[in-house]
């Protein structure tokens, strides 16, 4: 047993780290790393690869076990940080000592960020358009940078929504279609692209588009019904 118990010893003292008994005091004893600093040098390093142009970013280091035991670093901690995704709500960030004592700490850090969100003032039906009337802004925590939530009035304007919403929901950008660029009975201009030259037509469109979706719409010039694709606001393109 006596052998044992100096081999653990032996591994420990290799890694920079002593052996632990009970639990380590609120204090950091003499020549031991403060795991206090070693958090903040990590929640540091992943800050400094985050645009300072985003507001509302928390960083937290996760916390470390309170029985690690790593020799005190004699020169500044040596960090690794990648910038994250947009959508990342974790990083993992390298915290290591080089100078006496030689250790290395993997840290994980959690990305959260406080935005303003756009929440529905009244229930909603599929298919209507919101504006400033139907939601009022509201604080929101969200486990990343980038946030699934619209956040702007600016933001909504015509696109319609994809599917019935309570009262109370936070608007998502999935909950809502793309702008229409073409509605349904809309007089519109159909054009075509044949020998050179480019022909246009009135029409009237006899359903609802946005950008490059398609859509059946009818000349009324020969009264044909014909299949094109919207455009651009009130233009239509259609096969020769």
């Amino acid at each position: 047993m006596a052998v044992k118990s100096l081999s653990v010893f032996c591994v420990l003292v290799a890694a920079g780290m002593a052996p632990v008994h009970g639990q380590v005091p609120s204090d950091t004893p003499a020549g031991l790393q403060s795991l206090a600093a070693v958090r903040s040098a990590a929640e540091g390093a992943l800050r400094r690869q985050i645009d300072p142009q985003l507001g509302g970013v928390t960083l937290k280091a996760a916390a470390l076990d309170a029985r690690l035991r790593l020799a005190a670093c004699p020169t500044a901690l040596q960090t690794f940080a990648q910038p994250p995704r947009g959508n990342q709500a974790r990083a993992v960030v390298r915290v290591s000592c080089s100078g006496g004592a030689t250790w290395t700490l993997n840290v994980p850090v959690e990305i959260r960020r406080e935005l303003d969100v756009l929440v529905l003032k009244r229930a909603v039906t599929r298919g209507e358009i919101l504006g400033a009337a139907d939601v009022v802004a509201q604080k929101r925590q969200v486990a990343s940078l980038s946030s699934p939530y619209v956040g702007r009035v600016a933001d909504l304007a015509g696109r319609p929504t994809r599917r019935p919403l309570p009262e109370g929901t936070p608007v998502t950008a999935e909950s809502l279609s793309a702008a229409l660029l073409i509605k349904r009975g809309q007089t519109v201009t159909l054009t075509a692209s044949t020998a050179g030259f480019e022909v246009r037509a009135p029409g009237r469109a006899l359903a609802d588009a946005s950008a490059s979706q398609r859509l059946r719409v009818q000349n009324l010039d020969s009264l044909k019904v014909v299949e094109g694709v919207a455009e651009s606001d009130g233009v239509v393109r259609v096969s020769p």
